[in-house]
């Protein structure tokens, strides 16, 4: 995923090179050790200072894909934890998973944007994943821009009444470091607790089983979807974190 990154650095220590890291505007990301040197408050320091000085008025600092055991040492220098989230990993396979007879699915398409949208607002409201709508609205351009491949779009779903063709439900995949990602899946309350969820996944693995041998999904530690994800056959990856230093403005 880094070899078209023009943003990467080493991290030298006199003569040696102890690190590697990705370091762009307000962002520091996917910090690596090299052994047998492991990460120092100094080193931290020494990374806040240098981003701080690149700015002339930095307002906060942004690091991502921080490991486990790193977390302890950027809270040291006065970074707060926003979120933790997780890849998780499963074989594809030919798996039966019939809908209900009041649903049908379709093909997600560009005219169905708006109506994607606000399925995510009420099915993300009051969890870890709440976004604004304009969030929501540039994910989904995003995706519709970026991924228009056939085998793509027909391993993505929107669910849909058969009476009111009112969309109940939708699952976008995309693809990273050439492997299949669920991008977004969602479910109207309304229809939570059916089964919506295991279907949308369910149809992604099948119809990718003879093109990719896995797919992958990102979760947020506290989704209680990571349950269902868990249910359907997905493992877990290592826990990274996303953490933020606020500069002088923002402090009480």
């Amino acid at each position: 995923m880094m070899l078209e990154a023009t943003d990467c650095y080493w991290i030298y220590s006199a003569e040696h090179r102890i690190a590697g890291i990705s370091l762009v505007d307000d962002e520091l990301g996917s910090l690596f050790m090299i052994p047998p040197h492991t990460l120092t408050k100094e080193t931290v320091e020494f990374l806040k200072d240098y981003m701080i000085r690149k700015k002339s008025k930095p307002d906060q600092l942004h690091v991502y894909n921080v490991m486990p055991e790193h977390i302890s040492l950027f809270e040291h220098a006065e970074f707060n934890k926003l979120s933790t989230r997780k890849c998780m990993i499963r074989p594809t396979e030919t798996l039966e998973n019939p809908l209900t007879s009041k649903l049908k699915r379709i093909r997600p398409e560009r005219v169905h944007m708006p109506k994607l949208a606000e399925i995510m607002i009420e099915a993300y409201r009051g969890g870890v994943e709440e976004q604004s709508m304009d969030h929501c609205q540039n994910d989904l351009t995003y995706y519709f821009d970026h991924y228009e491949q056939d085998e793509l779009r027909g391993a993505s779903s929107i669910l849909v009444e058969q009476d009111t063709e009112r969309i109940v439900g939708f699952c976008l995949v995309t693809l990273w470091e050439n492997l299949p990602l669920i991008y977004d899946i969602a479910v109207t309350p309304a229809y939570r607790s059916e089964g919506l969820g295991s279907y949308l996944l369910h149809h992604a693995i099948t119809t990718l089983a003879p093109i990719y041998p896995v797919i992958r999904l990102f979760v947020t530690q506290g989704n209680p979807a990571e349950h269902l994800y868990t249910k359907v056959g997905f493992l877990s990856g290592e826990e990274l974190s996303h953490l933020v230093w606020f500069g002088t403005n923002h402090r009480g």
